[in-house]
């Protein structure tokens, strides 16, 4: 597991470290730092995927595309090299990256041979990550066995999800913790089924193999209502798809494994944001390290609640807000990154609420009273 990652010169950030636990939420003023953080990981799965740890990093590829060299150096830099740290209990990963403005390939500056890959999950096939800009309904959904079978991947965008879903349709869920409470089944699509019907009720399906054509359909069904047929996904509403990667990937995940989702919330309805709450910091009690960007104060209240049931040690959780502040420096206004890390309690009570971390509908009720 990652116990704390750092970088340097990097986008926005001139420096900033962060001590990781098994669920990190991010959080806060969009463009100050929240992908960034997240982008500086897929950097390095990237180069791992492309054999080229020891090499640099490749700024565009399957997780990430950042541009060239002078998109990704901090504007302010005193020093021409970027710098990307992780640490877990076994040992450090430390790279330094030679700055090139027109690159979109940067050279890895000096070697260093106290470098280790144990204990860094995202250098290992339980990597996931789950991206916002997920694919909505389809017709049919592209097949993969080599990210199905040989990476145990869904897809960054969620397009192999219906096609492990087929696969692994009869395996079982590893992590305990996320088991549907009164369920007996607990194969991967039956465990899937169940915190899907947190956000529609009854929901079934049924995955069809399209042959040569290389594509995996899915067809769903609502238990309880006036017809028992299957109907293509693109009948159902947007939400059941978009959704489907991300339960998926919970469900899927081992103990030590690493997985990334952006926007998990995404065309959820309040109570099943909530439950997508639940879901993550029960995978996370699971042993599942999690970096989890959103915007949604039900996704957090759902974590929050979870602390205070017990179902989730509130030392396993790490909250950072990523909010702007302004300085004058030269008479110019000047904005720059601060990452706050408020404390979740055992009671699913915060230390401190920062200005702007999920207060919205307070100022909003202050303003209309």
């Amino acid at each position: 597991m990652i116990t704390k990652m750092s970088v340097k010169n990097f986008k926005c950030f001139k420096e900033e470290e962060l001590e990781l636990s098994y669920l990190n939420l991010f959080s806060g003023v969009n463009s100050m730092g929240k992908s960034t953080m997240i982008q500086a990981l897929l950097l390095l799965r990237q180069a791992y995927e492309q054999n080229a740890l020891d090499k640099g990093i490749y700024l565009n590829g399957k997780y990430t595309s950042i541009g060239v060299g002078k998109d990704l150096l901090y504007v302010g830099a005193e020093e021409n090299y970027i710098v990307i740290s992780l640490q877990s209990e076994e040992g450090t990963y430390d790279k330094a990256y030679y700055y090139e403005r027109d690159a979109d390939f940067l050279q890895e500056l000096f070697a260093n041979e106290t470098n280790v890959l144990c204990g860094m999950n995202i250098f290992d096939t339980g990597f996931t990550y789950v991206a916002a800009d997920r694919q909505g309904p389809q017709s049919s959904y592209q097949k993969s066995y080599y990210e199905v079978w040989e990476q145990k991947q869904i897809g960054s965008h969620g397009e192999y999800a219906v096609h492990y879903l087929k696969e692994h349709e009869l395996d079982d869920v590893d992590n305990e913790m996320v088991l549907y409470e009164g369920e007996t089944n607990h194969r991967i699509t039956r465990q899937v089924e169940c915190w899907m019907s947190e956000i529609t009720p009854g929901v079934a399906f049924r995955t069809e193999d399209y042959g040569h054509s290389n594509r995996v359909g899915l067809t769903v069904r609502q238990h309880g209502t006036f017809t028992a047929e299957y109907f293509s996904v693109q009948n159902v509403g947007f939400g059941i798809s978009y959704v489907l990667p991300v339960i998926l990937a919970l469900v899927k995940a081992k103990p030590g494994e690493l997985l990334i989702l952006e926007n998990p919330e995404a065309h959820l309805h309040p109570k099943g944001q909530r439950k997508m709450g639940e879901l993550i910091a029960r995978a996370a009690q699971g042993g599942v390290q999690i970096i989890l960007e959103t915007h949604s104060d039900h996704v957090l209240n759902g974590i929050r609640l979870c602390a205070k049931q017990g179902t989730l040690e509130s030392d396993k959780v790490r909250l950072f807000y990523f909010e702007r502040r302004v300085k004058i420096e030269n008479g110019e206004e000047i904005v720059f990154p601060v990452v706050e890390k408020p404390v979740l309690q055992k009671d699913g009570r915060l230390s401190f609420w920062p200005d702007g971390f999920f207060d919205e509908w307070d100022k909003a009720i202050d303003e209309m009273f």
